[in-house]
């Protein structure tokens, strides 16, 4: 005998008072997953796609830093070049890109950067005299070791060359 409900059905039972009904329903036989078989999907489907997205997001972190780095490499790559272009005494002149740069490279380590500057300061044109270098270019590169440690420790090579020219004149 049924209850008027499908998921429920009564059990009957001889008593000593005769045919009685069992007030407490019993479920039916389970055919598949139950509710703790759900919840265990849930835990499983949890456990799959958790490092998945934890790798994207750390991942996502690490492009950040490295776009961060780069700009401000490239910006103090731009500002040796400047300050090479109108030095104001040119017998210390790699000096003071040096230290252009160095100041420039706020974020960094700046005892990490290897800076190149194209030609240098006892290189022709630079060291003629006037009306020289005036209108020659001049390069500043530089290097610097990035090191992330987001989910592994891995070291990538960044690097920002500028150009400029020379307006300065020997005396």
């Amino acid at each position: 005998m049924r209850d008027a409900s499908p998921s429920r059905q009564s059990v009957l039972f001889m008593g000593s008072a005769g045919v009685v009904s069992n007030p407490h329903p019993v479920p039916p036989p389970s055919r598949g997953r139950g509710e703790r078989g759900w919840r265990a999907q849930s835990v499983v489907e949890l456990a799959v796609a958790l490092p998945v997205l934890l790798i994207v997001m750390l991942g996502m972190i690490n492009l950040g830093i490295l776009v961060n780095a780069q700009i401000i490499l490239t910006q103090a790559a731009w500002e040796g070049a400047r300050a090479g272009a109108t030095l104001t005494n040119p017998a210390n002149g790699d000096a003071e890109i040096t230290g252009a740069v160095q100041a420039a490279l706020t974020g960094l380590d700046a005892s990490a950067v290897l800076i190149d500057i194209d030609p240098g300061q006892n290189d022709y044109p630079r060291d003629q005299p006037g009306p020289l270098p005036r209108g020659h270019p001049l390069t500043v590169r530089l290097e610097y070791p990035l090191s992330m440690t987001l989910p592994f420790p891995v070291v990538v090579p960044l690097r920002a060359e500028a150009v400029s020219r020379m307006e300065y004149q020997n005396p």
